[in-house]
């Protein structure tokens, strides 16, 4: 029979030759205390996988509570949902510039000038044209001065709005009467879509000012 080659202890790391091929301890002390690691390490195994099962668990209990709160929410409980992610993807797309209607420099989450918060404004409002509210091009970042005190400042938009995506498609906008109908897949489409846009923007901002500095 082989002899069983030199190799270290486990416990010590000194060199011995093992009186079997099976043995990893140079003595029976370092035998116990090399069973009693093994033994922890075993333990905090089934412990980890002990809690993952339970947050495995919680993560499935949330998800199923989430589906039914979902599953009861009216169609318009989704289209103010959607609105929401819509409109704070805008916000977080014209960070930095300026009103789309005056033209004050909008900086950070107000208006830098007037001290007003930051809307996204339609330049079709959402009463007068509601088919156009999703529409990227109809919606810029905007103070609430002339978002709501001015309902729009709809002369000055016009001009600015011009010059930022050019008379073809304002008067695209202007032209564009064809009514839409929003169902609840689309309203949670729209939802997850520009919430997953936003969140991609302020990653991309992020790593640009990790650049940066």
């Amino acid at each position: 029979m082989r002899k069983p080659a030199r190799r270290k202890c486990k416990v010590c790391s000194a060199w011995f030759i093992p009186a079997y091929a099976n043995i990893r301890w140079c003595c029976p002390e370092h035998g116990t205390i090399y069973a009693l690691e093994l033994r922890a390490k075993e333990k905090a195994k089934a412990e980890a996988k002990r809690i993952k099962a339970l947050h495995e668990a919680e993560k499935e209990g949330r998800q199923r509570r989430q589906a039914m709160r979902e599953a009861f929410k009216t169609k318009a409980q989704w289209e103010k949902e959607a609105q929401s992610a819509f409109n704070r993807y805008i916000r977080i797309r014209d960070e930095g510039k300026e009103c789309a209607s005056c033209g004050n420099p909008l900086i950070g989450k107000s208006n830098y000038l007037t001290g007003s918060a930051i809307d996204a404004s339609h330049y079709r409002s959402r009463g007068a044209a509601s088919h156009l509210k999703f529409n990227v091009f109809n919606v810029h970042s905007a103070c609430t001065r002339c978002n709501r005190q001015l309902s729009g400042n709809a002369v000055e938009f016009r001009i600015r709005l011009i010059d930022r995506i050019g008379l073809e498609r304002v008067e695209r906008l202007e032209s564009d009467n064809e009514p839409r109908r929003f169902d609840i897949p689309y309203l949670q489409r729209i939802k997850s879509i520009f919430t997953r846009r936003a969140r991609q923007l302020e990653k991309r901002r992020s790593r640009q000012q990790e650049h940066a500095a």
